[in-house]
């Protein structure tokens, strides 16, 4: 009977010991997938410092004139003086000049063509078989992007979470993309870029977009600087 009462304690015990072990640990929490981003249209294509413009006047051809847009963004016209450009459209831009021009000349009609734009270039970096400044001489997606850049590297990189990091208004924002449907030839989310964007194709999944980008931001980067500063929390 003594022995039977020792083996109910011994048991007793454990279990408590058991429940206590069970009630001091922590599970840990499941890694959730980045929530995929949602297309994107940019609507907008204004000027900035570095882009080359003509002038063409319809009834003055002797005002007719190329432009490269200064660092302070702006450029300095016959007659008129310095005219503040960036962050116009050309014809924003078109409008203003046209305005100016209106008491010099008797038919101020004009175009503004943009024959270089310094600024419309997104870096492709990470898995792909060409990394490095892709030029968009006009919309371009992020898969379009990819493809100018080489494509994936089938074999390491990790398509359905690719990440598109971009700088606005002095902010950094990080969106992730899936691109299993695309490469199976069904449909898929078209993301469109926007100058100085930074696609990177990685080789295992990002579970915490924020941590990465504050930690890996500056890896992304080409040798020589395309305007966008290192990320900060």
């Amino acid at each position: 009977m003594r022995n039977i009462h020792r083996c109910l304690e011994n048991f007793a015990l454990m279990a408590f010991y058991a429940l206590l072990l069970a009630g001091c640990a922590s599970p840990k929490p499941a890694l959730q997938p980045l929530p995929a981003a949602q297309p994107m249209v940019s609507t907008r294509t204004t000027l900035g410092p570095g882009d080359v413009i003509d002038i063409k006047f319809a009834y003055a051809s002797q005002f007719n004139e190329s432009q490269t847009v200064r660092p302070d963004g702006k450029i300095v016209l016959h007659l008129i003086g310095p005219v503040a450009v960036q962050g116009k459209t050309p014809d924003e831009l078109r409008e203003e000049i046209e305005g100016l021009y209106a008491a010099e000349l008797k038919h101020p009609q004009l175009a503004v063509i943009v024959r270089s734009s310094h600024e419309r270039r997104v870096y492709v970096g990470g898995e792909v078989n060409k990394p490095g400044l892709v030029e968009m001489p006009g919309p371009m997606t992020a898969l379009e992007a990819i493809m100018y850049a080489g494509g994936f590297n089938l074999e390491r990189a990790e398509v359905q979470n690719v990440v598109v990091v971009r700088q606005k208004e002095g902010r950094q924002s990080g969106y992730a993309l899936n691109f299993k449907d695309a490469l199976g030839g069904m449909d898929a989310q078209t993301f469109i870029l926007e100058p100085r964007d930074i696609v990177y194709v990685p080789r295992t999944q990002i579970y915490d977009l924020d941590q990465w980008m504050s930690q890996y931001l500056y890896k992304l980067l080409p040798p020589l600087s395309i305007g966008i500063p290192l990320y900060t929390n």
